[in-house]
């Protein structure tokens, strides 16, 4: 786990430095890593599934990592035109376009340890909001998100976190 934290620390200083990885590769790389930052609930299904709705450069970003592993499971990158499969993502990013339908997504989702992520503004609804502020990629977390849905962020995933809302409720 730490080879794999020094790897996406280098890789994003790398950059960060040279400025000429695109936006949607950086995502990529982050929502790839999430998937090993977090502890899933026991699964029977052989694949992992990465889906992304409203956003197809970084859906062409992340074909780059079809068919890696996340916990003993094969990944599987899903690009995804409507809400209606998305109970079989794993990780779920939702597009800028998409944004506006974050509460249905949360009503057919429910309570399944699917994480979700998106643009900045939308924390409330995500369990991960990503923001790029100075050419770099941020994120914030929601943990309270993430504990109700039975996804536990692992430690390291905390400290990368730019921010971590354990609740919305001003804790």
């Amino acid at each position: 786990m730490r080879a794999l934290l020094a790897l996406f620390l280098f890789w994003i200083s790398q950059a960060a430095y040279a400025q000429v990885v695109a936006e949607p590769d950086m995502k990529a790389a982050y929502l790839y890593n999430f998937a090993h930052l977090f502890e899933w609930p026991e699964s029977k299904r052989a694949n992992f599934h990465i889906c992304v709705l409203g956003d197809d450069e970084v859906g062409a970003a992340l074909q780059g990592y079809d068919e890696r592993r996340v916990n003993g499971q094969r990944m599987v990158i899903a690009r995804l035109n409507t809400p209606t499969p998305i109970r079989l993502c794993d990780i779920l990013y939702v597009g800028t376009g998409e944004v506006v339908n974050l509460p249905k997504i949360r009503s057919i989702l429910g309570n399944q340890p699917t994480l979700t992520v998106t643009e900045r503004g939308a924390l409330q609804s995500v369990g991960i909001a990503l923001a790029l502020e100075n050419k770099r990629l941020m994120f914030d977390v929601n943990l309270e998100h993430c504990e109700r849905i039975n996804l536990k962020a692992k430690p390291t995933l905390l400290e990368l976190a730019r921010s971590v809302r354990k609740s919305f409720d001003g804790k």
